[in-house]
């Protein structure tokens, strides 16, 4: 039947961090740690959370979420007592990992000292089965995610800290 997808569902892998194995060498993803947002047949996106951008005139840092583009920054933070509940933008995407918006922002800029959140540029996406192909190819690793793991770990540290031991493939031969 046209239209349908013939393939079983797979678990999403939205709300865990989705990080690359040492065999990806691609500049963008490369020891990347991507917080997946949506992952569906259609497709996924995440953002990635451990690449700094330099930026100059920015009140904060930013982080390059991705090769895609995004209209404004993306903000993650792990305050839930920032999260308005009559709001969807506030949404926890993963344990302790929560959306920002503007509200979010203020709180940020009154309190320079506070080091959990991120604010984001960009994006990562894929297209249907793009994602599971390169997941098959050994190409990532899903880990669950979380704000402890994210806002706690330094930046330079926190694909290393998430990527799980590899353990050799024995020979065949």
């Amino acid at each position: 039947m046209a239209g349908t997808n013939p393939l079983p569902p797979k678990p999403s892998s939205a709300g865990s961090f989705l990080v690359a194995k040492p065999k990806l060498k691609d500049p963008i993803f490369g020891q990347s740690v991507v917080l997946m947002l949506q992952h569906s047949f259609e497709g996924a996106y995440g953002l990635v959370v451990n690449r700094p951008a330099k930026v100059e005139n920015m009140p904060f840092p930013v982080f390059i979420g991705g090769p895609c583009e995004s209209q404004g920054l993306l903000m993650l933070h792990g305050h839930a007592e920032w999260v308005d509940p009559s709001s969807e933008s506030g949404r926890e995407v993963a344990p302790g990992i929560f959306l920002g918006d503007a509200s979010c922002i203020e709180r940020v800029q009154a309190s320079p000292d506070d080091k959990r959140y991120r604010m984001i540029a960009g994006y990562a996406g894929w297209g249907p089965g793009q994602l599971e192909g390169e997941i098959a190819d050994g190409a990532w690793v899903i880990v669950p995610a979380s704000g402890q793991v994210l806002f706690e770990t330094p930046v330079e540290d926190l694909w290393s800290v998430v990527l799980p031991v590899m353990i050799p493939q024995p020979s065949l031969n």
